[in-house]
């Protein structure tokens, strides 16, 4: 009989303020580590392989990206086997879609994200997980 494995866990990026979606991660079964910026998680992938990332995507007016994500999804090699999901604001829609032109992302949902969604869309990556 093989032992219980420690939970998945979940990077989460919170640049954008005013919610909280720890809760609904923990809830489907993720250990969790925030950091609030694409460059303390970037340090942070030095030392925690996760299995689901989710940040934030925020557009910054950047000469040669279009947004603090590109470092992050370049770096993707180093995490190949993470689901990638990006929370967003709906008016930065199209710049989303600019970015995914040029980098590969799992799913996409607009700020404020449906909990039942959000969970729904979780929960079959924690069963994945494991």
């Amino acid at each position: 009989m093989n032992p219980p494995r420690d939970p998945a866990w979940l990077l989460a990026i919170q640049e954008i303020p005013g919610y909280n979606l720890k809760p609904l991660y923990e809830q489907a079964g993720f250990q969790v580590a925030v950091e609030h910026s694409v460059r303390r998680a970037l340090a942070r992938l030095r030392t925690l392989t996760p299995q689901v990332i989710v940040a934030d995507f925020s557009k910054r007016h950047f000469h040669d990206r279009v947004s603090n994500l590109e470092s992050l999804l370049a770096a993707r090699n180093r995490f190949a086997a993470a689901r990638i999901l990006i929370l967003y604001d709906p008016a930065h829609a199209a710049d989303l879609a600019l970015l995914q032109t040029r980098c590969s992302v799992d799913a996409t949902l607009p700020l404020p994200a449906k909990e039942t969604t959000l969970m729904a869309l979780l929960a079959q990556w924690a069963a994945a997980a494991k």
